[in-house]
């Protein structure tokens, strides 16, 4: 469930916060699109929670349905490297929380390939991977 808060749905600037996996609650930290920055612990304790299988499985199953990829682009205004998405702003936070946890999308396509994809349609709601 992606929930829209003060605009950032519509300026494209979601992040994933938070994620339940197996029943249990994890935090998501970090900062912006950065894959490198922060890291997912369970909520309950703190600890980390980058190997854990539920965690590992749900942001599989995530980033397998998502056509999205995370690039480092050099703002020219600054000069400074900037994490972007490149498609949905919706499935950045996915891709962004797969990559913390070491799914990387130019890798999952490789190890497992799409077989079809049906693109989402307004009268079905969805998009099928």
């Amino acid at each position: 469930i992606c929930s829209d808060k003060t605009g950032t749905l519509t300026e494209g600037k979601m992040t994933m916060v938070h994620m339940w996996a197996g029943g249990v609650k994890y935090d998501v930290s970090g900062k912006g699109f950065d894959p490198t920055q922060g890291k997912i612990t369970r909520a309950e304790d703190g600890a980390d929670a980058g190997n854990d299988v539920g965690v590992k499985s749900t942001l599989l199953a995530g980033v397998l349905c998502c056509n999205t990829t995370i690039v480092q682009e050099v703002d020219e205004a600054t000069k400074e490297k900037l994490w972007k998405p490149k498609g949905n702003s919706s499935e950045a936070p996915i891709v962004v929380a797969a990559s913390k946890v070491g799914w990387q999308t130019e890798d999952m396509k490789t190890e497992y390939p799409r077989v079809i994809e049906v693109p989402f349609s307004s009268s079905r709601k969805m998009m099928l991977t």
